[in-house]
């Protein structure tokens, strides 16, 4: 319990000092650890390394043995469970040839000697586990009993040999040519967590997850090779042997990768994000995207900028984007203060290429590196409040993009037509609605619904919280939730709670309908009607009344709308009602039965009704049925059919181009 207290006392400079005045000074307590030296060998495309590891029991639980991922396993067959899930959901058997597989083999591990532990050899002791399924081929989970259990508060030290083959790209990771994109590469600690080791295989959908830790590595390339990677560089040596070796350091952070290339153009500039407040930003730019260097950069800013002021202060001192190669499927990945972007070979101003994709990997650095939410079991919680993030501001930085599409890997732009802000995921999620809860395990989903749920429908939720919300309680609730669950695993519970706090409800009703629910939202008008009310006839109060046929001149009318829910979401909804005289109102329904009519009588004919007129509910599966109007607008065809036509147009063009 000692050693807990010192961990926990020497975390709380951390409140008392900025990050830039001491970034030796870890931000949280550092529970897995690596010093790794590791070399690159071009020639066999090989890694040769060392890594000693010290682990620290934080929980409550005596722990017996250790578990640690070997994800580079999972592309050593065609048997793992990566290779057996990508060909299950329709993708073509891997035509590799002996050196294009990779995997990741323990030469040796051991116990450093310590006043807890004594030195030993735990090599023979390994064997391979399947949590997930029952392939004897995977072998991307590795365990380790122990001669003695880690007790509550205990340090352990291991001594690990290893080495590793680099695979050539098949997801993430791996070399092209001469450019080698190197994550999930060492033998990496599972989580112990609930008395348990939370350490998952390596599935075809799936990310990481993993504690934090200080990494204290050294890399070895030749020397002609650029090279980027987690964290600051602390040295760069040159060897004797034509080699360089770059030692970077980074605390508080749950993972390590690194990129090298001789190719690679190297930028780096300081930006002051706020008052006082600066992050040093490396570019890692392809020869052949010189002209992509400003963007990317702008990007990069307009992403610090934002994310500090909406979700914390970026804490950390450096932040490197690295530009794919072409064919390396590295694009679009993240890794704490390090990513990768990605760009069409020929883009313009106004497609969001390559601004969408760095705003979105750097704020994974929040959800996924930041919060450290288990990617594995919990896929929205990062993926969905990340797309949120990264459209909220590349909105508020650029405004609304061009709508483009691709054609033979050529983008085509339509100039005339920019995309709002409310259509970002509505496409994929009206595709996929009621396959799959948003809440599944990562490679549970249907096929084709993963990222429909954890993308799409995560990032809908999340705007259609801010309109429910309003975007002050949201924003303060978001803020919150970011910075409240630094470095500490935040589950559903925990958003839950602080969703339900800035409310001033319990919002359980609402967030599991999308969370642990599949149904549609759906409210529509479905009917108007408008009656000419008959004259007065027959007896009143023993008075004999003869209708009067004659038409005046605004007789009144019985107006009734009917307004249906066609979805399983249940939630309270505003309609709009506009009559021929200009006047206007707004009822209130709860949404809860599948019907509501409303009925008035009024010298005025409705001539509108309107569900959600405030377009609060972003993943209402249909809005063409959200509205109804007696008199349609003859315009409107018109003003469709001459966007539809220069659609049309431009994709004629291009095809003459093509066929000239």
């Amino acid at each position: 319990m000692l050693k807990k207290a010192v961990v926990f006392i020497g975390c709380l400079g951390f409140l008392f000092l900025s990050p830039l005045e001491g970034n030796d000074e870890a931000f949280c307590p550092q529970i897995a650890n690596y010093s790794i030296d590791i070399r690159l060998d071009v020639t066999g495309r090989f890694l040769r390394g060392t890594e000693r590891v010290s682990w620290t029991n934080a929980t409550e639980t005596p722990c017996q043995d250790l578990w640690f991922h070997l994800y580079w396993n999972a592309f050593q067959n065609n048997q793992s469970t990566f290779f057996k899930e990508r060909s299950r959901r329709g993708a073509s058997p891997p035509q590799l040839k002996p050196a294009d597989w990779g995997y990741c083999r323990i030469e040796s591990l051991r116990i450093v000697e310590s006043p807890d532990f004594a030195g030993s050899d735990l090599t023979t002791k390994i064997t391979f586990r399947h949590p997930d399924d029952s392939n004897a081929s995977d072998q991307t989970v590795l365990a380790v009993d122990l001669p003695q259990p880690i007790q509550p508060g205990q340090t352990i030290e291991l001594q690990i040999e290893f080495q590793a083959q680099i695979p050539s790209p098949i997801s993430r990771t791996g070399v092209y040519r001469d450019y080698y994109f190197i994550a999930q590469w060492f033998p990496k600690l599972g989580v112990f967590e609930d008395g348990k080791w939370n350490c998952h295989q390596y599935h075809a959908v799936s990310e990481f997850y993993a504690d934090y830790g200080t990494y204290d590595v050294k890399i070895t390339v030749p020397s002609s090779y650029v090279v980027g990677a987690t964290g600051e560089l602390r040295e760069s040596r040159i060897n004797g042997d034509l080699t360089r070796t770059h030692h970077f350091y980074q605390h508080s952070v749950h993972d390590f990768a690194w990129v090298a290339s001789p190719e690679l153009l190297e930028y780096k500039e300081a930006y002051e994000f706020s008052p006082g407040k600066e992050v040093k930003i490396t570019l890692l730019l392809q020869p052949y995207h010189r002209q992509l260097k400003d963007r990317y950069l702008d990007a990069v800013e307009y992403a610090v900028k934002y994310a500090s002021l909406w979700y914390g202060d970026y804490p950390y001192s450096t932040v490197t984007c690295v530009d794919p190669a072409y064919n390396s499927r590295s694009g679009g990945m993240e890794y704490p203060t390090f990513f990768t972007g990605g760009a069409y070979f020929l883009t313009r101003e106004g497609i969001p290429q390559p601004e969408g994709v760095t705003i979105h990997e750097f704020g994974h650095g929040y959800f996924y590196g930041l919060l450290g939410s288990n990617e594995f079991e919990f896929p929205w919680m990062d993926e969905g409040l990340t797309s949120y993030l990264d459209t909220a501001i590349y909105y508020q930085a650029y405004g609304q993009p061009l709508y483009s599409r691709t054609y033979f890997g050529i983008p085509v732009t339509f100039p005339s037509v920019r995309l709002p802000i409310e259509s970002n995921g509505i496409s994929s999620h009206r595709l996929t609605s009621n396959r799959d809860h948003l809440q599944r395990f990562a490679w549970q989903f249907m096929d084709g619904s993963y990222g429909a749920n954890s993308y799409a429908k995560g990032q809908l939720l999340m705007r259609t919280l801010e309109r429910y919300l309003g975007e002050d309680r949201f924003n303060r609730m978001i803020k919150a939730y970011s910075t409240r669950h630094w470095w500490k695993h935040p589950r559903p519970s925990d958003f839950y709670a602080v969703v339900s706090e800035f409310s001033g409800e319990d919002m359980n009703w609402f967030l599991d309908q999308f969370v642990y629910g599949s149904g549609k939202l759906d409210y529509a008008v479905t009917d108007i009607s408008n009656r000419r009310l008959n004259p007065p006839q027959g007896w009143f109060e023993e008075e004999y009344v003869e209708g009067n046929s004659q038409i005046t001149e605004n007789p009144d009318y019985a107006c009734e709308i009917l307004v249906r829910r066609l979805g399983e979401v249940r939630v309270p909804v505003k309609i709009e009602i506009q009559f021929q005289d200009g006047r206007s109102l707004r009822e209130a329904w709860d949404g809860q039965y599948r019907w509501k009519k409303f009925e008035y009588s009024y010298p005025f004919k409705i001539t509108q009704v309107v569900v959600d007129p405030d377009f609060i509910y972003v993943s209402d599966i249909d809005r063409t049925n959200n509205s109804m109007t007696l008199r349609p607008n003859k315009q409107a065809p018109l003003r469709w059919a001459s966007k539809w036509l220069l659609w049309l147009q431009h994709a004629l063009e291009f095809m003459t181009i093509i066929g000239g």
